[in-house]
């Protein structure tokens, strides 16, 4: 399967690392003047992991869309609305899974994230909610860790 993860802090960076390690193609996306971003390209590690030569690093959020069937997105909580803005200016959005990667509520409105991504891609959208105590020095080092995904559809 096809997996984008939006965001390459330490989270997205750990997420694309094990959807890698257990069989999927993975694109990695961040910004371009990002200082993780910057980093992964020149060294393709963080302080817990080297990625993989397979997972793709990329600063086209078109080309990380075009290229996945699920979507997981890490990025802060606090720039999900503005971030979804930017994702509902894709075409390519229709049919894929989104998983918000994130903890917390929208501060402005205490809205629930799913809600604010629904409200600003459409709610016809598949979302899900995938959060957790884990940490990512944990899931590195093979230390077992409990996390939930969850969704409105079943």
């Amino acid at each position: 399967m096809n997996i984008s993860v939006l965001g390459c802090g330490r989270w997205g960076t750990f997420i694309a690392w094990y959807a890698n390690k257990v069989g999927h193609n993975v694109i990695l996306w961040g910004r371009e003047n990002s200082n993780n971003y910057i980093k992964l390209d020149e060294t393709r590690m963080n302080d817990y992991l080297k990625l993989p030569e397979d997972i793709e690093l990329s600063n086209s959020l078109r080309k990380a869309v075009s290229f996945a069937e699920i979507i997981i997105i890490s990025i802060s909580a606090q720039e999900l609305r503005s971030f979804a803005n930017q994702l509902s200016l894709i075409n390519d959005i229709q049919g894929k899974t989104f998983i918000l990667c994130m903890k917390g509520i929208e501060a402005t409105s205490g809205k629930r994230l799913s809600q604010v991504f629904g409200e600003t891609v459409g709610n016809n959208t598949n979302i899900a909610v995938w959060v957790g105590p884990g940490h990512v020095q944990d899931f590195a080092n093979n230390i077992p860790n409990c996390m939930v995904i969850d969704s409105e559809d079943i």
